[in-house]
C-alpha cells in the first residue's frame, strides 16, 4: 500500500520534470529564465529517480543490484543522464550539470552503502 503511495509520488516528480523541461526548450526565450526552469526540471527529474529508489528499499529490494542487471533500465537512466548534460552543454552550463552529476553520484554512494541510514 505505503509502495503505491510513493510511487505515485515519483510518477508526479517524473510529469513535473517532463513539463518543465518542455516549457524551457520550447516556450521560454530567456536564457536566464530557460535555466532556472531546467534547473528545476533535473531536480524533479532527481526526486523522480529518488523516490523510486526508495520505493523499491521500502519492498526490500535493492534498486542499483535491480538496475545493473537490466540493460533497459540501465539504458533509460543512461540517455536520461546524457539528455540533461546534452541540454546544458549546448547552452553553455557546464558548472550545472556537473554539480548534479556529482550529486547523483553522491547519493548512489548513500544508498548503496548505507541502506539503512534512510530509514525513518
Amino acid at each position: 500500500m505505503i509502495t503505491n503511495i510513493i510511487l505515485t509520488y515519483s510518477i508526479i516528480a517524473g510529469i513535473f520534470a517532463v513539463l518543465l523541461f518542455v516549457f524551457s526548450i520550447f516556450f521560454v526565450k530567456e536564457k536566464k529564465r530557460s535555466r532556472n526552469f531546467l534547473i528545476w526540471a533535473v531536480l524533479f527529474l532527481f526526486s523522480s529517480f529518488v523516490v523510486t529508489e526508495y520505493a523499491f528499499w521500502v519492498e526490500g529490494y535493492n534498486f542499483f543490484e535491480f538496475v545493473s542487471r537490466s540493460f533497459p533500465l540501465m539504458l533509460y537512466f543512461g540517455i536520461w543522464i546524457a539528455f540533461v548534460i546534452w541540454l546544458f552543454e549546448t547552452r553553455k552550463e557546464r558548472k550545472i550539470w556537473i554539480i548534479f552529476l556529482i550529486l547523483l553520484i553522491i547519493s548512489i554512494i548513500i544508498a548503496t552503502l548505507c541502506m539503512n541510514c534512510i530509514r525513518f
